[in-house]
């Protein structure tokens, strides 16, 4: 078996490196049992960063959901004698109906609800939320006690049932369009205009580390940006550089940015 230590050392973010460690004793255990289990709820960068680990300890691994079709996933760990696995015994689907007529819930609406119920976030995935109901996946251990305890969102009855997870709705969270016109793709850049403020201000917001591009704390101002990298900025949300349109006759980068809300 490798020595992980030194891996451990490359990350820097404490709770990036701290999920990385829960996941390689999850594995630890799967190896040593030879009984299945499921990880926590992981970002893409935590999950590119876990695989190596569980190919280490020849066990075999699934992600849930897809990597098309979520952000937020699990690995399902198993022994490599067992064939398949099943994952609905480790995830269970649930779809929540609005049931007001007069307001429409959004993804922070029904995220808040579920988290006022003082459950862990790693517990639970991605929300799909359409017009009159919103689906989501989490851990299996969980699921009949948010069932009996999320009786309303806000002021809005709803209803909860379970759902398979082959059932499950998938779809982009939702979000608004900024278009936008910059004179570079550099991070401090393309930051200052997403929060309107000032180059300085937003150069500051990187270096004190309140920005991440592609779920990782980055700090030179200077990064590049491309297409489809994922941008977190604190207290102003999350975005993505969905597509740079080219130059403008002035030389500036037309740029749509997707804004999740």
């Amino acid at each position: 078996m490798k020595n992980f230590d030194k891996y451990y050392d490359f990350i820097k973010d404490e709770k990036t490196k701290n999920s990385v460690r829960r996941i390689a004793d999850k594995a630890v255990s799967v190896s040593k049992n030879y009984i299945a289990a499921v990880t926590e709820f992981m970002n893409p960068y935590v999950a590119d960063l876990c695989v190596p680990i569980i190919k280490n300890y020849n066990i075999k691994y699934e992600p849930f959901p897809s990597f098309i079709h979520g952000e937020r996933k699990v690995f399902i760990l198993y022994p490599e004698f067992l064939e398949d696995i099943d994952k609905d015994e480790f995830i269970t689907a649930l779809r929540i109906y609005n049931k007001s007529k007069f307001k429409k819930l959004n993804h922070k609406d029904y995220l808040g609800s579920l988290m006022s119920l003082g459950i862990d976030r790693s517990k639970t995935g991605d929300i799909y939320v359409y017009d009159d109901y919103a689906d989501i996946i989490l851990h299996d251990d969980i699921s009949d006690y948010v069932m009996y305890n999320l009786d309303k969102i806000g002021h809005n009855k709803i209803e909860v049932e379970k759902i398979k997870t082959d059932d499950v709705n998938f779809k982009e969270q939702e979000h608004i369009i900024l278009n936008i016109t910059s004179s570079s793709m550099r991070l401090d850049n393309i930051v200052k205009h997403i929060t309107n403020t000032s180059r300085e201000t937003a150069s500051n917001m990187v270096k004190s580390g309140n920005v991440k591009v592609n779920w990782q704390v980055e700090e030179r101002i200077a990064r590049e940006l491309l297409e489809n990298d994922m941008i977190s900025i604190s207290r102003y949300g999350r975005f993505k550089i969905y597509r740079n349109n080219g130059l403008t006759k002035s030389g500036k980068n037309k740029i749509e940015i997707k804004h999740y809300v």
